[in-house]
This record gives C-alpha cells, structure tokens and sequence, in this order.
C-alpha cells in the first residue's frame, strides 16, 4: 500500500501540472458589458468595457476595433488568417446559454399552463354558484364573527347573484397576454 501513494501522488501531481499548463495557451478574458451583464470569452471584448480581466496565455491588450477606435484613428483590416470560426469555449459558452434559455422556456411554459388551469377551474366554481343561486331556493352565506349559517333575504340574494356574475366573468375571461410577475 505505501508504494502507491508516492505513485498515486506523482501522477497526481502530473495531471495537475498538465491541467495548469494547458489553459496557458489561450486566454480567457471577463469584462462588465455596457448593461451591467458579466461576460466571459476567449476573445478580447470591442469596444470600452469595464473591469477587463486576462488569465492565462500571453497577455495583451485587446485589438482596437473601428468601431472603438477615437475618430480619426486609422485601424489596420483584420488579417486574412484571423479565424472567425468559433472555439470551444465560445461554443461550450453557447451552449450553456441555449441550455439556460431552453429551461427558462420551460418554466415559464409550466407557470402559464397552472395558470391557465387554476383559471378554468375557478372559472367552473363561479359559474356553478351562479346557477346555484339562479335556481332559487334558500342561499346561505357564513358569517365571519359567529361561524353560524345566515339565510339570505331576496336583496341580498340578488346582491350576492350579482357579485357572483361579476367573479364568474372575471375568472372565465382570456388571461391578459404579457408577463405575470
């Protein structure tokens, strides 16, 4: 067993150096957008940005763009061999982003279709106490204070059948179409 520790710390150590090494040949940069948003990438940032941060590769400043550059700057044409083909990191970062927004989707997808539901079912619940009330007979209401069952005269009963329309509409009309917040 004592053997392997020195052979299991080697290789660990090995496999750390490699792991250190290897994002020295790119950089990746992290920069505050113009709206206040984190961005992160293994290409400089155009523009004017705040808070730029390099790590790992050779560092340099990031290519001056024509459309940062001060006016009456002249900037050279991007050179033939600059790729604009994306990384992987920039397809990993893609990626995750499509991801986030396919989940975002589908929680808001759920939210509207519980919202729709619990609209229907008190959509039915208005309209079941409407035809209740316009059946006729004896209609009740409980009293808050005592708990005990109080039978409704005509006016109030007619006041209770109009106040019932009313919720009934509001439940059974379409939801407003727009963000819920």
């Amino acid at each position: 067993m004592s053997s392997l520790k020195p052979f299991t710390a080697a290789t660990l150590s090995i496999a750390l150096l490699m792991g250190v090494s290897l994002p020295g040949f790119g950089q990746i940069y992290s920069w505050t957008d113009d709206q206040g948003r984190r961005q992160i990438s293994d290409r400089p940032p155009e523009g004017n940005v705040k808070d730029l941060k390099v790590k790992g590769g050779r560092t340099q400043a990031p290519a001056t763009s024509p459309a940062s550059a001060p006016p009456g700057t002249l900037v050279p044409p991007p050179r033939p061999d600059e790729r604009k083909s994306q990384t992987l990191n920039e397809k990993a970062l893609e990626f995750n982003k499509r991801q986030l927004e396919r989940e975002e989707n589908r929680v808001k997808q759920e939210k509207a279709e519980a919202e729709a539901r619990e609209r229907a079912q008190r959509c039915e619940q208005a309209q079941a106490y409407v035809r209740n009330l316009q059946a006729g007979g004896r209609a009740t209401r409980i009293d808050p204070k005592t708990g005990e069952r109080i039978f409704l005269d005509d006016k109030e009963r007619d006041r209770e059948l109009a106040d019932a329309r009313r919720s009934a509409d509001s439940w059974c009309k379409p939801a407003a179409s727009g963000p819920s917040n």
